[in-house]
This record gives C-alpha cells, structure tokens and sequence, in this order.
C-alpha cells in the first residue's frame, strides 16, 4: 500500500459509492447544512483535492447513493502503513479539519489493521467487482476471466457493454467485503474501490465499434479486455466462489480454470460475479438474444437453486462449466431468474489476439533413477517447455504427448531440481523433485505372470516374470514378497490373490541400485455357474418343468437368472409390477434354484446365468429349451380304460410330478410369476448380495 492516499483518493472519487441501474450512477450528493459547504466525491472536487494531499487515510467513502454523509477513515497517531509511513498528530489533525469545513463528513480514526492490506489486494480473480467512472458518476460490473494480451502481457476479460458508451477509461477493484453477493436480497451497490486495476482497450458490444449487431452473426457478441494491469496485481488463473467475501479474499477459495470450450444445452454452469455471487443454473437454449438494443450471440441459462441468479452488477462476470471458462455474464432477466451470456470462444475470435488464462499442469518425473551420462524421463502439457533448476538445469521440450527427457550428471549422486511448465503465456506452478544417478542402469523387472489386463478364473499363487541375475525381486501394491532372480534370468514370488481386481508392482535392486516399478493389473473372477436344469435343446411337455436349478462350487456367490423367449414380449403387466426379467440368487451348499410360480406357457426360451463375488462376475452360460403342449390322456378301446389304478403303456404320467427325487431344494421362494395363463415373468429377488 502506498504512504499516501493519492491513489485511494483517486478511487474514493470515482467509486465509493458507485450504483449500477440502468446506466449506473451516481446521483449527486444533496445539500448539506447551512453554514458549512458540502463535500462531494467527484474527482476534483475542493474536498477531494484537500483530501489527496493528507497522509495516512485509508478510505474515503459513503453508504448512501447521494453521499449524504462522507466517512474518512484515518491512521491513528503512531499507527504505521505502507512506505515506512507513521501517522502523526499533525497527518491526524489535517484529516479532523476535514470534518470541520464541511458539514457532511465525519472523521474516524483506524489502526494499522484496518488497512486493506489483504492477500486478494494483489491477487485478481475471476468473478470479482470492479468500478470504473462513467460520464456523470460511476457503474460496477464484474471480471470475468484473466487472461493474456497477443504480447504476452496480463489482462483481464469482461463485457463489452461495460466499456462502452464512454465508460472508464480507469477501471479499480472493488473492496469484496463491500460488494453485494445479495443471495435474494435487493442490493445496495455500495462498493468501496481500494486498487487501480487497469484501463479498457478493446471493447465490442454487439457488433464491431459497438453497433446493434446482427441476428445471425457470430461476431455478434459482449467482451471487453483491460490492459494495463497494475504490476502490483498478480493475475491468477481462477474464479472465485465468494465464500471467502468477509475475508477481503476473494483468491482464498476458488476454482481452477483449465479450459476454453462451449457450453452445452441440458449441462449445468457457474456464473460468479459481484451482486449475486456464485450461483449455478442450466443451460436451455444457445442463438442471439437482443441485450439492451444489441445482438450478443451465446446461451440461456435459467436459475436452478434457490437464490436470485443474476442481477446488474453481474455483468461480465465468469460462466463456468465445471474448470471450463465458457461464457461472459451479457444480460439477465428483471426477476434475476434467467441469464444470457455471450459464447467465450466467439467473443475472444472478435479481440486482436487476446486469450484466457489457464491453470496447466506441473510437469512430472517420470523415470527418477539412471545411468550417469544417460537420461531421465518426465511428463508435462502437450507442447510446453518444461524449465529444470537446480542441481540440474535447462529448458526442454514436452512433445504433442507431453512427453520430454533431460540428461542426467556424468557423476553418481542424488540431485534436487525444480520443474515449471510455460504452454503458450501459460506457466504452471513450481515442484520439486529429487533424482539420482548410478554406475549402472537397472531397469524394470519383467512381469509374465499374470499379463496385464488379463482375466482368470484361477486365483493366482504366484507372481512370475525376468529380471537381472542376481538382482532381489521385491512385490509391491496388492501382493508382497521378495525374491532372487536365478541365473536363467527368472523369478517367482508366492502369492494368495483370489477374486477381485489386483495390481501389482515389482521394482529390482542390483548392485545397490534400485530399478523403477514395472506394474500390472487383473482380475480374477468366478468360472460361470452350471445349469442343470432345463438341459440345453430339451423339450418339456406343458407344466412339467418348474424350476431353473443349477450348482456352483463358490459358496455365497450371486447368481443372475435371466429369461427370454416367445412369450416375453407379453409380460409387460409382470415385468412392470415385479421391476425384471433377471432376479438374483444365493448359492447354498452348492446349489441355486430360480422356481415358476405357475407353468411356462408354449414356446421356446433361453435361460442364462452368471455369478458375482468380491465386485467381479463370471461369463454367462445358457440354454435353450421348448415347452410343447401334453397329449391328450388316453385309454384302450372296449377295456373300459384299463385296469383301476394300472396305467398301462399307454397311461400318461401326472401332470403334478413329485420333483423331490430329481430337483434341488429352493432358496427363498423366489418364483417366475405366471400370470392368466401367459408367461409373465417375474423374478422377486430373494437375497440380495
């Protein structure tokens, strides 16, 4: 912060007390008691010009839209501020003669503390307030996104409209503690400006030179850009979620801005911005809307959550899609329901060069460990230029995978190196990392058994693969273990890896060297369960067949029954009272039963099957079957059909046979629901898993 308040003073008079209406000013200050004159905080005012000249005031500003009544907050005596600066008596009573000429101003005295001397006063965020002078007064709109001029140089995106009609050129921050951020409360537009920020440059509100635009037209849009960034801000890559409003630190709780791309219909988007906040809403429409008399082309969103979406003051603001920068806050409904905001990537297609800032990657070490002379390894963004300092210098290369190397020392040892990525204007943040350098270069054991990506039915009790003769062979991840790799060059470790998803790390060390981890991932999961009963190309008379019953050695495993067939298409009354065609079953003792309510009606069907355990399941198994109509009973003609109670050869068997000889036992009463004669299928689920 400055020892004096001329810059202060600057902002006081063009800001304190800015009003965004329509037009966005502020009213002139009413006339204050006889006998003394009344202060005013238009630039160049006698109070403001007397007030610029006083060292150690922190503030000049005004609650009301009229400054009826003007506070100047001043250093105590003692009270130390920015430069080596100490307030005085005499810095305190030129602040007190203020109150005494004019009769609208009160003078306050303030430690050191209450200085705006806050993290966010030189870190610049998406979303945050901004106040700039308009002719007659002042408006407040919101930055929208940091960015880069075609030169490299900082800058900050926002509305068009903003900028327009012979707004700034100054544009300040706004104190956040004194923005609005209403949720559904009407708001005061009352900010405090507390640092130049920088002044407008390029400016398009509709179309080129601020003209009404075109229905139609792309290039129809709202940005504006600020250039001449104060160097005592710090731009970051980021938009803020305002929780961190009271804090005066709109940069302590953010979210990242990874990308430029389009917004999507249906999806949801963030819009920060200084009198609303941060709010989300939904996406519904994209085209041109007519925002105050001009074309912008971009989408709709409508207010989803509970609080008002967005109100003046608003505009320019970020639209976020997740860490994606989508969209400058144009215009908004007067319910504060509905937002319109213009489509980023054709607004910045209108500016000479002008980009948005972005939060890229750190660059990453890959291959930590080689060969004194030889190289290591690393990964960054696509196309950046990774800086290495330290024990290890130099700027390298990341290819279109993001892929670079970098020599290593021609001498043993352990080096420590900071790495930084530059893509474009962007740079990433700094990390640190440690690598090393041996007589010899170990590379990675080989892994043979089990492949990577590989699926078993059998558990696995050993992991296998090549290595260096001699070399220890230790497991790490899933399975643990060490072992010497033979003179052949192989190796084997013990291991007890049942069902479930595994991966497994193994890493060498030879000579004392050890070698980076070479990793697989698989899965073991249960062999497919047996149907037993129908049979594969059966055929069962009407009636006869009554449940699906099948055998798995894998005790508690689920099994899945599912049907399909003729009559499947006319279940739907079943399938909609019961929820499905397929219906879970617990194995007990070796066995599974799926049981019909009542008998399958005529026709061909499919039974399939599979098992789960431990979050993996088996392949499925099937069979096809036909249900045929019975015959007809019969009887011999002229022996009164037979003998009582002795069938004969031509007797049929009984409809209701008594299964227990050759079915297994049910598990729950879960049942296929046969409905008014038609098979409709329904499987209730009779454990669940």
């Amino acid at each position: 912060m400055s020892s004096t308040f001329t810059r202060g003073a600057r902002l006081g008079a063009i800001g304190a007390a800015a009003a965004l209406a329509a037009g966005g000013l502020i009213v002139a200050p009413a006339a204050a008691e006889e006998g003394a004159p009344t202060a005013t905080l238009e630039q160049g005012s006698p109070f403001m010009v007397e007030a610029m000249q006083i060292e150690g005031i922190v503030s000049i500003t005004t609650t009301d839209n009229e400054a009826r009544e003007i506070t100047v907050k001043v250093l105590e005596e003692g009270q130390s501020g920015g430069g080596g600066f100490v307030a005085s008596a005499e810095t305190v009573d030129q602040a007190q003669e203020l109150q005494e000429k004019y009769g609208n101003v009160g003078v306050v005295g303030v430690t050191a503390t209450a200085q705006f001397d806050v993290t966010s006063a030189d870190q610049v965020v998406g979303g945050a307030g901004i106040v700039y002078p308009v002719p007659g007064g002042s408006a407040v709109c919101s930055t929208g996104f940091s960015g880069w001029s075609p030169n490299g140089d900082p800058a900050v995106i926002t509305a068009g409209h903003c900028a327009a009609d012979g707004a700034g050129p100054e544009v300040y921050l706004s104190v956040p503690s004194s923005d609005d951020n209403v949720g559904n409360e009407e708001p005061a537009y009352a900010p405090e400006a507390y640092a130049e920020l920088g002044t407008y440059g390029f400016h398009q509100y509709g179309g080129p030179g601020d003209t009404q635009g075109a229905d139609g037209d792309t290039s129809s849009t709202d940005v504006a850009v600020i250039d001449a960034i104060n160097p005592d801000l710090t731009l970051l890559p980021e938009v803020t979620d305002w929780t961190t409003q009271g804090q005066d630190d709109l940069a302590a709780s953010t979210v990242s801005v990874t990308g430029v791309g389009e917004a999507v219909i249906g999806e949801s988007v963030q819009r920060s911005g200084r009198t609303t906040g941060f709010e989300s809403g939904q996406v519904t429409e994209r085209g041109w809307a007519n925002v105050s008399g001009h074309f912008v082309y971009g989408y709709a969103a409508v207010q989803t959550g509970d609080e008002t979406f967005v109100l003046g003051g608003d505009s320019g603001g970020a639209v976020l899609s997740g860490n994606t920068a989508v969209g400058l806050v144009s215009g908004g409904t007067e319910a504060g329901d509905l937002l319109w905001f213009a489509d980023l990537q054709a607004a910045l297609a209108v500016t000479p060069g002008y980009s948005v800032a972005l939060d890229i990657a750190e660059p990453e070490v890959t291959t930590a460990a080689a060969v004194r002379g030889g190289w290591f390894e690393g990964s960054a963004p696509a196309n950046s230029k990774v800086t290495i300092t330290g024990d290890i210098e130099g700027v390298f290369d990341a290819d279109a995978n993001g892929y670079f190397a970098f020599p290593a020392p021609e001498e043993v040892g352990s080096f420590d190196i900071s790495l930084k990525a530059k893509q474009g204007f962007n740079v990433s943040d700094k990390v640190n990392a440690t690598v090393k350098t041996s007589e010899i270069q170990v590379d990675a054991p080989e892994i043979t058994s089990p492949a990577n990506e590989s699926s078993s039915t059998e558990a696995v009790t050993a992991v296998t693969g090549t290595g260096q003769p001699g070399a220890e062979v230790s497991l790490k991840g899933d399975a643990e273990g060490t072992a010497t790799v033979a003179e052949d060059g192989t190796w084997s470790v013990e291991t007890a890896l049942g069902f479930g998803e595994h991966t497994v790390g193994a890493v060498q060390t030879y000579k004392g060297v050890e070698s980076e981890a070479r990793w697989v991932s698989f899965t073991v999961v249960p062999g497919a369960p047996a149907i037993v009963t129908p049979e594969n190309g059966g055929s069962y008379d009407e009636g006869t067949l009554t449940a699906v019953e099948g055998t798995s050695p894998i005790e508690g495993a689920t099994v899945s029954v599912t049907i399909e067939g003729d009559n499947v298409a006319d279940m739907s009354a079943s399938l909609q009272a019961m929820g499905s065609q397929t219906g879970e079953f617990v194995v007990e003792d070796g066995t599974w039963v799926a049981e019909f309510a009542e008998q399958l009606p005529v026709g061909e069907y499919t039974v399939s099957a599979k098992q789960s355990i431990d979050g993996v399941t088996s392949e499925s198994v099937s069979v096809a079957f036909e249900v045929v109509g019975a015959s007809a009973p019969g009887g011999g003609e002229g022996d009164n059909g037979g003998d009582e109670g002795n069938g004969g050869d031509d007797e049929l068997a009984a409809t209701g046979a008594d299964l227990s000889a050759t079915t297994l036992p049910l598990v729950g009463g879960a049942a296929f629901a046969v409905i008014a004669g038609v098979a409709l299928l329904a499987i209730r689920r009779a454990v669940r898993a």
